[in-house]
């Protein structure tokens, strides 16, 4: 890819030929929805063994906006993400911190997040717990079935979490001078329902 992207979306794996393709295409679609920018995938295998590498080539092969890194031997998720911020040409990078389904509404959270330009980094998690039975009783008064649509659900969801960093603020960040600005946090808690496919 010649020219800089304005998000990139960082993928670590590790032996994930059977569930990376359709990883990639959940995001190369969100993208496609998100932004008419230029945007980039950046996949890292990091060390695999089965045939991860052949569908990593496969995936680049269809689609240009994927780019495949590659670490010779297990280095761990953490450094997968290195690797891919490091490679990343976005000005946003997204970087998804396990080898596990990644959770497109953290994804479009953390997007609508970065709006706010004081916002340097930001993480995102999914842990999966059971919905509060109040909830339920509460939605069950309204006619609803609550108690046989969500308990299933939350047994098939695994943890999530993705960062978002804003290229430009970490370089700033980096440079010299950089030690003049404060960084503060903040922790958010939410509660969401998808649609089930």
């Amino acid at each position: 890819m010649s020219r800089t992207a304005k998000i990139s979306v960082v993928l670590p794996v590790r032996d994930g030929e059977n569930r990376i393709a359709a990883r990639i295409n959940l995001v190369l679609e969100t993208l496609a929805e998100l932004t008419k920018e230029l945007t980039e995938v950046v996949v890292v295998d990091d060390g695999s063994s089965d045939g991860t590498r052949q569908i990593l080539t496969e995936m680049a092969d269809r689609h240009p906006q994927v780019r495949i890194a590659r670490h010779g031997r297990p280095r761990g998720m953490e450094a997968a993400g290195q690797t891919g911020l490091e490679r990343a040409t976005g000005e946003l990078v997204f970087i998804q911190e396990a080898d596990t389904a990644i959770r497109i509404e953290d994804l479009l959270r953390l997007y609508r997040m970065s709006d706010d330009l004081t916002v340097v980094a930001a993480r995102a998690e999914s842990t999966p717990r059971p919905v509060s039975d109040a909830l339920i009783r509460r939605l069950r008064a309204w006619g609803t079935t609550a108690d046989e649509q969500f308990e299933p659900q939350a047994s098939r969801v695994e943890k999530s979490s993705l960062q978002m960093i804003r290229r430009p603020h970490l370089q700033r960040l980096a440079s010299r001078g950089g030690e003049r600005f404060q960084l503060s946090a903040e922790t958010t808690f939410s509660t969401s329902f998808e649609s089930v496919s």
